[in-house]
């Protein structure tokens, strides 16, 4: 909850080194927007059109003017907040005074068109986001210039000197102690330098040291700990989804006749493997598992439902459904429920775990696309962030539909019940049904061996994707 961190009384002060051009505003709105949604760009654009009326694009103010410029709640904003963050339009920084925080906004303008589209991350997201190949390229089309080329044509624009011949050289070059002073003067003034990347990018995720153990000897180690190299790396990993075994591939065909680690060349390595095997399809975003924030507290699992919960948590929903296909390759359809399960309904990847289960034991292990939403949209209204929550939910609808069935299906003719239609084929999980199972405690041991059997399922199912 936000009342953890920041309150409406707390004051925070925003800066702003840049101000917005009309590219900028253009990029917000059809490249970011897509991303973050319509109320973290609104909530960006109230503080810089903030900053753009105020001298030093600096101003300090209490986070209730935001609730009142944006009339939302202070939660709302927080999670609108941190999209911000994550997408380098905003840092975040705080200090203590007196008994109270002060938070300190530093908004970024957004990248230029070329390297949005030349950013990897970035373009893939957006190019799941929108969902179609055609308005894909539509968009990126619509930020083209079209470029005359100077192939043959004589430069014939004018030097300074040979425009203002009254300015005598001894004026460029003043030894006057004021002209000195002002010259020399320092700080910070407006624009930006567009090459770099604002979002941060850590992939913890990805075993950087074991990436370097595998490497043979002529592949030099400290070329690829690099600031720069490390961090594409990781990105290429995490985008891709690739295991140090499969990125040392990459990196070795990177590198073949150079020292030296080429990025343009590690990127595009890295997407002629990935298409080897996924046959030009953008890389699915749908391997993510359950955010630390929405996560059960870190101990060991000791009940059955404390062992449910945590496989929920730390399955990622595409590998949820590989296992309930005893190994089998995801049906793209598929893929693509998944995806807006999570971007467009906003669930978070273990509670979509939890709704894929619900419908695959109610409805014959059955996904259909109208079903998923219909069930998501009603979860997404609830608010259900954890997977406790969602079991929590799907039980009490469970016992819902039952009553009702029972309502509607029994009927009595002349004292016999006549059943109702099966729609359920698989047994209920005990989570839904068993009222003490949570109650019953497991041995330590016992838990340590059912983690071992699912790291070697896991293991198998990897197995089986490699051959085939």
């Amino acid at each position: 909850m936000h009342w953890k961190e920041i309150l409406p009384s707390d004051h925070f002060i925003a800066y702003t080194g840049s101000r917005l051009h009309e590219t900028d505003r253009d990029v917000l709105t059809l490249l970011y927007q897509p991303l973050i949604g319509a109320v973290a760009c609104s909530l960006y654009m109230t503080l810089f059109s903030e900053l753009l009326r105020n001298s030093g694009r600096r101003i300090e103010r209490t986070h209730k003017s935001l609730m009142v410029y944006t009339g939302k709640h202070l939660d709302e904003i927080f999670q609108e907040r941190k999209k911000l963050e994550a997408l380098g339009l905003l840092k975040v920084f705080r200090e203590k005074k007196e008994e109270e925080f002060v938070y300190f906004y530093e908004l970024n303008p957004p990248l230029s068109p070329e390297n949005f589209f030349q950013d990897d991350m970035l373009s893939v997201f957006l190019y799941n986001r929108l969902g179609s190949k055609e308005q894909y390229i539509q968009l990126k089309n619509s930020f083209k210039v079209d470029l005359i080329d100077m192939e043959g044509k004589e430069n014939i624009t004018r030097s300074f000197d040979q425009v203002f011949t009254s300015v005598h050289p001894s004026e460029l070059n003043s030894t006057n102690p004021d002209i000195l002073e002002v010259l020399a003067s320092a700080g910070p003034l407006e624009g930006r330098d567009e090459k770099e990347s604002n979002y941060q990018f850590n992939g913890e995720m990805f075993d950087f040291q074991k990436l370097l153990a595998l490497l043979p000897p002529f592949v030099s180690k400290q070329e690829l700990q690099k600031q720069d190299n490390e961090r594409v790396i990781r990105q290429m990993a995490f985008l891709y989804k690739m295991s140090p075994v499969e990125m040392g591939k990459v990196i070795q065909d990177a590198i073949l006749h150079t020292d030296e680690l080429d990025k343009t060349e590690l990127r595009k390595q890295a997407k002629r493997r990935y298409r080897m095997s996924e046959v030009d399809k953008p890389p699915s975003l749908g391997f993510r598992v359950q955010s630390e924030e929405n996560r059960t507290p870190k101990q060991a699992p000791l009940t059955e439902e404390e062992k449910q919960i945590h496989y929920f948590e730390t399955t990622s929903p595409i590998e949820f459904m590989e296992e309930w296909g005893n190994g089998a390759k995801v049906y793209p359809g598929d893929i693509d429920i998944i995806e807006q399960l999570m971007f467009e309904y906003k669930l978070e990847p273990g509670v979509v775990n939890v709704l894929l289960e619900y419908i695959f034991i109610l409805y014959d292990k059955k996904l259909t696309k109208n079903l998923a939403f219909k069930i998501a949209n009603q979860w997404a209204r609830a608010n259900l962030k954890t997977v406790k929550q969602a079991m929590d939910f799907a039980k009490q609808q469970y016992e819902n539909m039952e009553t009702g069935k029972q309502k509607q299906k029994q009927t009595k003719v002349e004292g016999k019940t006549l059943p109702g239609k099966q729609v359920r084929q698989e047994p209920l999980p005990k989570w839904m049904t068993d009222e003490k199972w949570n109650k019953e405690e497991s041995n330590p041991e016992e838990v340590l061996e059912a983690k071992k059997n699912i790291e070697k399922y896991r293991e198998m199912l990897k197995g089986k994707k490699r051959e085939g």
